[in-house]
């Protein structure tokens, strides 16, 4: 049974530093140059986006932005943190969607740097959080998104799910990670029970991130598909998504979806009783318009006595880009080294 780590909360941050910070999912690899104020602010200062499939291992990706910013006259730092979906179990990462398997020490040693850590990636989209501006928020519900009220849920389907709690209190700003995507998927609905049958032929246990992430967009399609008797004519997330307008079978999986997020999201907003939630991940992002439709909200809210509780709790969708970098650099910066 993989264990959840324990609630991390900022020591005094060390700041006037630079530091090479990055986000790796299982698709994209964002690092950037950022150097962290003596108050603890991370400003990105340079910036570049990699396919990671295209990299032997994580150290490859790090030495060619290494040489991208030598090519500019940058030095290089030689401490970084990278922010990477899964969960670190001694030297080794857990993870299924990545390119290629991480190895803490190898890859610090293969990149050249002094100092480096490993976090889990939405762990560092909630440290960005607080440097969220609220032109980068959209509201979901009828509860404005205004300031970030703690406990904060973050929750993302993108190539996973993720999911991270994010506290404020007399011991200051800190964030429970979670694996929250591996727990069982709990269906509400007739029409999701024999969706979840399906899926448990296939797959044996079924959890959240086989139906509630890119990939598991693309399960829930095909089960549909077998449920209907309809051929699966969409092989990608993009071309189910562009092909909502015409296809009928198409925007079904897309409403499901987003009931179904709605109401996972509404689940772990109990549980952790949170007083706002937000969206991130790179698939929250392309379902603007399908979020914005009303079901997502309406399952959130349906939990019984709860529901009026939850109709108080703002959430927003905010845009991902590059607040993983940020998130981890704020990490970094509130994490100085013991020794």
């Amino acid at each position: 049974m993989v264990q959840v780590a324990a609630r991390e909360t900022a020591g005094a941050p060390f700041g006037g530093q630079e530091m090479v910070a990055a986000d790796v999912g299982g698709t994209y690899a964002r690092l950037g140059l950022v150097h962290v104020g003596q108050d603890g602010t991370p400003e990105l200062r340079h910036h570049r986006r990699y396919v990671g499939a295209e990299f032997p291992s994580l150290a490859a990706v790090l030495s060619r932005f290494r040489h991208a910013l030598e090519a500019e006259g940058v030095a290089f730092p030689d401490q970084g943190v990278v922010a990477i979906a899964g969960l670190l179990q001694g030297d080794e990462l857990l993870n299924a969607n990545l390119p290629w398997p991480v190895s803490l020490a190898q890859t610090q040693r293969e990149a050249g740097l002094r100092r480096f850590r490993l976090i889990n990636d939405f762990e560092a989209l909630a440290w960005a959080l607080p440097h969220v501006p609220a032109g980068q928020m959209r509201a979901l519900g009828e509860a404005e998104a205004g300031a970030v009220r703690f406990p904060a849920l973050l929750l993302g389907p993108g190539t996973g799910l993720g999911a991270a709690l994010a506290v404020h209190g007399d011991a200051g700003f800190g964030v429970q990670p979670s694996e929250a995507g591996h727990a069982a998927l709990a269906a509400t609905t007739s029409l999701e029970l024999d969706v979840v049958r399906v899926l448990q032929r296939r797959f044996g246990h079924v959890d959240n991130e086989r139906a509630l992430s890119g990939t598991g967009l693309m399960h829930l399609y095909a089960a549909l598909c077998e449920l209907r008797q309809a051929p699966v004519v969409h092989g990608a997330p993009a071309d189910l998504v562009a092909a909502a307008g015409d296809d009928a079978l198409a925007a079904e999986c897309l409403d499901m979806f987003c009931q179904w997020l709605g109401s996972l999201a509404g689940d772990l907003a109990i549980t952790f009783c949170a007083h706002s939630v937000y969206l991130a991940g790179g698939l929250a992002g392309h379902l603007g318009e399908h979020l914005q439709a009303g079901g997502f909200m309406r399952r959130f809210h349906d939990k019984g006595v709860l529901s009026s509780a939850l109709r108080q709790i703002p959430v927003s969708c905010i845009e991902h880009g590059q607040l993983g970098i940020i998130g981890a650099a704020a990490w970094f910066a509130a994490h100085p080294d013991p020794h």
